[in-house]
C-alpha cells in the first residue's frame, strides 16, 4: 500500500499543492496543483482575510482530487529566525539544550517563550578531541505566526502534521540528503523576499533572507514604463534580462534590482567559504517562481562566476511521460510544495 504525503506552499502570490506516493524506493507523483492566493493572504490579520485564503486552499483540494487531511507545510523564512551556531564544544544533550537556548537570546529579537525553538545537529564534536566544535541548525517559529497558519488550516479542516521552514523544504527538493551533491548556494526567489541557503553533503550550513522578491523586479519595470503592475508582469516575464529585447529597456529596469540578489548572493557566498575554506561553493541552484525569467541563469552565472542551474524538484519523482514537459515549465516554482511533500515523519 503506498503512503500518500502532502505538501502546502501558502506563498504570497499563489498556494500550490503536491501529492506524493511513496511505495518502497520509488516516490511518484498523484497530484499537483496552484491557485491564486488571495490578497492580502497570510499577512492579514482580519478574520475575513485569513477566511479567504481557506477557501481558496478547499477550491485547491477539490480541484486536484486530494482527500488526505495531514499535510505538510511551510512558514516563509521572513517569518522565522534561522542561524547556524558553530562555536559549541562538545556537549551533553541536556548541555546542548541549554546553551542553544542561551545562544538563540543573541539573535532573536523577542522573548525566547514567545517562539518555537526546534535544531537540528549538522556536526557533533566528540569528548575526546578538545579542538573540535559542535555545529547546530537552530530554527526559532514565533508562536503567533504559527497559530495563524494552524488557525487557518483549521478552517479548510486540514491538520498540520509538520511545519518547517521554506528554505529547508526547498533544499530537499533539490538537493536531498545526497552527500556526493556538490556544495550549492540555493536562491529561492519568492514574491516578497529572496531566501538564500549554503548546502554541503546535504545538509544546510548558513541561510539568508532577504526582502527583495518578484514584486520589486516588477514595480521597478511598472515606474520605468509608467505600466499597470499586470502589464509590467507580463513584460518581466516575456523579455526578463535578455539584452537584445526592446533596446534592453527592460534589462536596464530590472537590472538594479537583479543586482540587489546577485551582491546578497556574493556576500553569502564569501561568508560559508570563510568559515569552510575547504569546501568551496560550485554550483547556484535558482528556484522560485522567478527563476524562468528570460535570461537570469546567464545573468547570475556571470555575476557570480559559477555555474547556475535551474532548480529541478521533479528530478527524482515518478511521472507519466505525458506530463514531463507540462511539469518543466514550472518546475521552479514548486520546490517548496515538493520538498514538503518529501518530508519522512
Amino acid at each position: 500500500m503506498a503512503k500518500i504525503s502532502v505538501g502546502l506552499d501558502i506563498g504570497f502570490s499563489s498556494i500550490k499543492v503536491v501529492s506524493l506516493a511513496k511505495e518502497g524506493d520509488q516516490t511518484r507523483l498523484v497530484s499537483l496543483g496552484s491557485i491564486p492566493c488571495p490578497q492580502p493572504g497570510m499577512l492579514s490579520d482580519s478574520e475575513i482575510g485569513l477566511q479567504a485564503v481557506s477557501t481558496s486552499i478547499k477550491k485547491l483540494f477539490e480541484a486536484t482530487h486530494i482527500e488526505q487531511k495531514e499535510i505538510n507545510i511551510a512558514l516563509p523564512e521572513s517569518k522565522v529566525f534561522t542561524r547556524v551556531i558553530d562555536d559549541l564544544p562538545y556537549l551533553t544533550d541536556n548541555e546542548l539544550a541549554q546553551a542553544i537556548r542561551y545562544a538563540a537570546e543573541e539573535f532573536i529579537p523577542m522573548p525566547i517563550a514567545e517562539v518555537n525553538l526546534n535544531w537540528q545537529v549538522l556536526f557533533r564534536a566528540d569528548g575526546k578531541n578538545k579542538n573540535t566544535r559542535t555545529i547546530v541548525l537552530v530554527v526559532a517559529s514565533p508562536k503567533n505566526a504559527v497559530e495563524k497558519y494552524i488557525k487557518v488550516l483549521n478552517m479548510a479542516n486540514l491538520h498540520p502534521k509538520i511545519l518547517e521552514t521554506e528554505i529547508i523544504a526547498v533544499t530537499r527538493s533539490l538537493v536531498g540528503n545526497n552527500p556526493f551533491s556538490p556544495s550549492s548556494l540555493i536562491v529561492q526567489l519568492g514574491a516578497t523576499t529572496t531566501d538564500f541557503a549554503t548546502v554541503s553533503k546535504g545538509l544546510i550550513w548558513l541561510t539568508r533572507s532577504i526582502s527583495t522578491g518578484g514584486i520589486a523586479l516588477t514595480r521597478s519595470l511598472a515606474q520605468h514604463f509608467n505600466f499597470e503592475l499586470t502589464q509590467a508582469e507580463e513584460y518581466k516575464k516575456v523579455y526578463g534580462l535578455l539584452e537584445d529585447q526592446l533596446e534592453g529597456k527592460v534589462f536596464e529596469a530590472l537590472k538594479p534590482i537583479i543586482d540587489i540578489i546577485a551582491g546578497e548572493g556574493r556576500r553569502v557566498i564569501q561568508s560559508f567559504e570563510a568559515k569552510y575554506p575547504q569546501d568551496p561553493i560550485k554550483r547556484v541552484v535558482l528556484s522560485g517562481g522567478g527563476a524562468k525569467m528570460p535570461g537570469f541563469v546567464i545573468y547570475l552565472a556571470n555575476a557570480l562566476g559559477l555555474e547556475v542551474q535551474e532548480a529541478d524538484p521533479w528530478y527524482a519523482i515518478a511521472k507519466d511521460k505525458a506530463s514531463v514537459s507540462k511539469l518543466a515549465q514550472d518546475a521552479p516554482s514548486y520546490s517548496v510544495a515538493v520538498g514538503l511533500a518529501l518530508r519522512e515523519d
